[in-house]
């Protein structure tokens, strides 16, 4: 069994290494981050799904559908809030 825990804190410091909060430009990279761990994996998005996958040890991009419904089918747990995403997989 596997568990991620992962909080705002550390998925803001994963985008900003990779420059998206340049890209975004400050006032929309802080709106996005408002929105919250729970909100963005509620709305499947794809920097948030990139890092849970990082966060597994699997490249964050391009993963088949295929890989993620096997993921998907292993998930025994996840609980999110504003701040915090916890995922368990078997």
């Amino acid at each position: 069994m596997k568990k991620i825990e992962l909080t705002l804190e550390e998925f803001e410091k994963w985008l900003r290494e990779r420059g998206y909060d340049k890209r975004m430009g400050k006032e929309n990279f802080e709106l996005f981050l408002k929105i919250g761990l729970s909100g963005l994996f509620f709305m499947n998005s794809s920097l948030l799904m990139g890092y849970i996958f990082s966060s597994l040890g699997l490249p964050s991009e391009r993963i088949s559908e295929k890989v993620r419904f096997e993921i998907g089918r292993r998930i025994k747990e996840i609980k999110a809030t504003r701040d915090y995403l916890k995922i368990v997989i078997e």
